[in-house]
């Protein structure tokens, strides 16, 4: 009959007090939980704002530095280009003074044949003046 009346009670909602006082239990522990969980997840979000933040200024830094990157290196074609230029000009102006060069050094061997001559004429009419001996007087 006991268990009858118990049956009947909980199908209206009724409860016994150690079952109410045990659902109140169980409540109150899941709204810790429920809060904690709260908190936690405020705070998951808080540091994922931050993180997204601290993301778009890191990405702006680097896309700062990318632009940078990308000016050094258009700098340092330039600057290969030039000294390429100024490579050809030297080769050019060098290949020039090679060939001055070497002209002045046929006209040096002219010069020199022909003072050789000079040389060689003055020594045997002297030495034809002096009695043909050709030593030095």
């Amino acid at each position: 009959m006991k268990r009858l009346l118990r049956e009947w009670l909980a199908a209206v909602g009724v409860v016994s007090a150690r079952r109410h006082n045990a659902a109140l239990q169980q409540l109150e522990t899941l709204k810790a939980i429920s809060a904690e969980r709260k908190n936690s997840a405020s705070a998951a979000a808080s540091r994922a704002q931050e993180l997204e933040a601290r993301l778009r200024r890191q990405s702006d830094e680097a896309g700062k530095l990318q632009q940078k990157m990308d000016k050094w290196k258009e700098q340092r074609q330039h600057d290969f280009r030039q000294l390429q230029l100024q490579l050809a000009k030297t080769e050019r102006e060098l290949k020039v003074a090679r060939d001055h060069l070497m002209a002045i050094e046929v006209k040096l061997d002219i010069l020199e044949g022909a003072a050789n001559v000079l040389d060689t004429r003055t020594r045997v009419a002297l030495s034809s003046q002096r009695g043909g001996t050709g030593a030095p007087a």
